[in-house]
């Protein structure tokens, strides 16, 4: 019996059934991050796997034990199998596999906002940001500033990442590149529908096409009406993921010990009022035309804390918000 086939034993190997394939590690990977049972058409939704495929894939994996059916009909769902041996294991997998990007992209923006003099907004592009980036590839991180300051404040970064040994915590390599708006205007690969917003205004926003330019924001009121409707989506998320507030806490916790400046009080007044508010409350804060209220959204402090997952519902939200005015 040669080596190979050894490792298709489900006693001795059962990983190797399980995890055996991109389609079977996509699916256990939606249904561990999605925390409840779940059904096919979610399945499809969470993959880049087809219809058929994501049947054919859960097929496989009920008759290896790791997942099974709960409910009845077609109110049928999957869910990862409590009683099976390894089920914590597998999830406490996948769980450090999101942790570890979270904290990345967290860590990426504790130290830009600690920055004395922050860009105007800053994302990751490339193609960490079109998820087609193999290990060693460098993560491309633009930032956006004045002329004057963007060369200082892109040294001041890299010595950041360098003192606090990010490169070498996570095992990758960060190539920071720093941008104007001319720049951008001639270099339009740094900026692709494929990012990850890091810092500051969305890049979308920065950029504006010729069709975009007619409807160009000239007017307060126009600015209001945009505000407004980000306001909108970011309550519509937070209905959602109510796990983000206490998590957004714990992000100003660390940002108020840190930091000295001005901005101490604006994380203060966020925390306050997180801490504090009930949802609806919030809501009402976000959404409101009051003088606060406004001032406020100019600081949104939950960027720093979003997952992959959240961002792209937040960007889904505010599209469709946009889209029925």
């Amino acid at each position: 019996m040669k080596l190979t086939d050894r490792q298709n034993s489900a006693l001795r190997h059962p990983i190797t059934s399980i995890l055996g394939s991109k389609g079977h590690i996509e699916v256990i990977r939606a249904m561990v991050m999605s925390g409840n049972p779940i059904s096919h058409s979610e399945l499809l939704d969470r993959t880049s796997i087809s219809r058929q495929g994501v049947y054919d894939i859960a097929g496989r994996l009920l008759e290896t034990g790791v997942i099974e059916h709960v409910g009845v009909g077609r109110g049928q769902l999957l869910e990862l199998r409590k009683e099976f041996p390894l089920t914590q294991v597998i999830k406490d997998l996948f769980v450090a596999e999101a942790e570890r990007f979270e904290n990345i992209l967290g860590e990426l923006r504790s130290i830009i906002s600690s920055l004395e003099e922050q860009p105007d907004s800053a994302w990751i592009f490339g193609t960490a940001a079109r998820f087609a980036d193999s290990y060693g590839d460098p993560i491309q991180i633009a930032l956006v500033g004045k002329l004057r300051s963007v060369d200082t404040v892109v040294n001041t970064l890299r010595e950041f990442i360098v003192l606090n040994q990010i490169e070498k915590r996570f095992d990758l390599t960060l190539d920071v590149v720093g941008l104007t708006m001319a720049d951008l205007e001639v270099k339009p690969d740094y900026f692709t529908n494929e990012i990850i917003h890091l810092w500051g205004i969305s890049p979308k926003d920065l950029m504006s096409t010729d069709e975009d330019r007619a409807g160009k924001i000239t007017s307060h009121q126009q600015f209001d009406k945009r505000s407004y409707i980000y306001a909108k989506a970011w309550t519509a998320l937070l209905r959602a993921h109510p796990s983000i507030i206490p998590k957004t806490i714990l992000f100003l916790n660390k940002e108020i010990d840190q930091t000295t400046t001005g901005e101490k009080k604006e994380l203060m007044e966020w925390k306050n009022l997180l801490e504090n508010s009930s949802f609806q409350r919030l809501k009402k804060v976000i959404e409101s035309d009051s003088e606060k209220s406004v001032r406020l959204r100019q600081s949104m402090p939950f960027w720093n804390v979003l997952r992959e997952e959240e961002i792209a519902k937040f960007e889904r939200l505010k599209l469709q918000l946009e889209t029925n005015e």
